[in-house]
């Protein structure tokens, strides 16, 4: 080659533009009673936030929104998994600062969540939920707690030996939140259950679907529950419960959750959950 030094240079500089990127951020979940939080600042006010899978909306404290300088407005109405209604103001265009990184959310709901958590537990200044997240990928690294924003590359290698599940993305209202349901398969059909970061103890399946998956929908207290939902995953707890009453197929916490790593691409609706770790 006439030219060996430009050549070399060229080379250099493909090898270096193929380099796979890092993730575009990695931030520390704390631990909360038996789920897990997050840390921080509107309009340079700092807070811990609950880190909700199934919240759909993230949710802002009536002092918090005060204290940043937003005038709550207008009614948002959704409906929990138990069937009962909540309506809630507004705060629009809100951006989150987590470890100096900038997500912004369309739209929150100011909501107070003090009487959602227990006495005892730290004060908090709202739940974080997906939409936060919406149109990235995103592992959450429930062991180490760890919350990871991907690049496309850390996702390809993150994905590259886990297990893929169905995954349905739920958009409730009027396209304002999102949450993520697993497929359960059964002998009758497909269930979706919500990965729920926010309940820190159960695992739930709504009473029609009770015998299908082995519990006992007569039976009020706690029971266990295992069931499959791929020949590699299987999710097993000893606070099952068969609610009547519930709006959902069913609801998959931190029994779950605790020690696996979830992998959640918001834009195209895929999940893949890391296998088990060995005991």
């Amino acid at each position: 080659m006439r030219y060996p030094v430009l050549a070399a240079l060229l080379l250099a500089f493909a090898g270096n533009s193929l380099a796979a990127q890092p993730p575009e951020a990695v931030f520390k979940l704390e631990p909360y009673r038996k789920t897990v939080a997050l840390r921080a600042e509107v309009n340079g006010h700092a807070g811990l936030f609950t880190f909700d899978t199934a919240g759909g909306l993230t949710l802002l404290s009536p002092t918090f929104a005060k204290a940043f300088g937003c005038e709550p407005w207008g009614r948002l109405s959704g409906h929990r998994m138990m069937g009962d209604r909540l309506d809630a103001p507004r705060c629009d265009n809100v951006t989150f600062t987590i470890e100096g990184k900038p997500f912004t959310a369309p739209v929150t709901a100011v909501f107070d969540v003090a009487p959602l958590v227990a006495k005892d537990a730290a004060p908090v200044e709202g739940s974080i939920a997906l939409d936060l997240f919406a149109g990235r990928t995103i592992t959450i690294d429930f062991p180490n707690r760890q919350l990871i924003v991907e690049s496309a590359d850390s996702a390809r290698e993150r994905v590259r030996t886990a297990h893929e599940l169905p995954m349905k993305l739920s958009r409730e209202m009027q396209g304002r939140a999102l949450a993520a349901s697993v497929g359960v398969p059964t002998k009758q059909g497909m269930l979706w259950m919500e990965l729920d970061s926010g309940n820190g103890g159960t695992v739930l399946v709504a009473g029609p679907y009770a015998r299908l998956l082995g519990l006992d929908p007569e039976l009020d207290g706690p029971q266990p529950v295992d069931f499959a939902l791929s020949p590699d995953v299987r999710v097993h707890a000893d606070m099952g419960f068969a609610p009547g009453k519930m709006i959902l197929d069913g609801n998959i916490g931190m029994p779950f959750l605790k020690d696996k790593v979830v992998t959640l691409d918001l834009a195209t609706g895929r999940l893949w959950v890391a296998a088990p770790a060995k005991r």
